[in-house]
């Protein structure tokens, strides 16, 4: 599905809301993301069986602001230190009931996202003041 609609749309397309699809998989969110370069926002709340696999292809979105994660609670430390590290441009990031994301993959985002203006953490395990603390930035709304 993803493979069809990244050949129809290319750089026209900017965002695109995937929240409660399930059909379809890492390769195919790869084949959208390296296709639509454009693309700023990517929703893929409620993806309950999205892994690091598909964090590791959304790091490809060299352009992303905006990316919701909501209940995706497959996805670890590492997915998000991939997210990390190729989507420098991010704004806000939704991790909400992500619950294996740690203060790890906080610390990642708040070494390479510099960007980050918005950061919606409710209801993750663990949280310590510290994590938080890094995000020196002076407009940054955390949830």
């Amino acid at each position: 599905m993803l493979n069809v609609v990244s050949l129809a749309c290319e750089d026209a397309l900017c965002s695109i809301n995937l929240s409660r699809s399930r059909f379809f998989t890492n390769i195919g969110l790869s084949s959208l993301v390296s296709s639509c370069f454009n693309l700023v926002e990517i929703d893929l709340s409620n993806g309950v069986e999205l892994n690091d696999l598909a964090a590791a292809a959304i790091a490809e979105a060299k352009n992303l602001e905006k990316l919701w994660l909501s209940r995706c609670k497959l996805i670890t430390d590492m997915g998000i230190g991939c997210v990390a590290v190729g989507c420098r441009k991010l704004r806000l990031i939704c991790l909400k009931w992500c619950l294996k994301v740690s203060d790890l993959g906080l610390q990642l985002l708040a070494l390479k996202c510099k960007e980050i203006r918005s950061l919606d953490l409710s209801y993750l395990q663990v949280i310590h003041v510290f994590s938080l603390t890094i995000f020196s930035f002076c407009s940054l709304f955390v949830f």
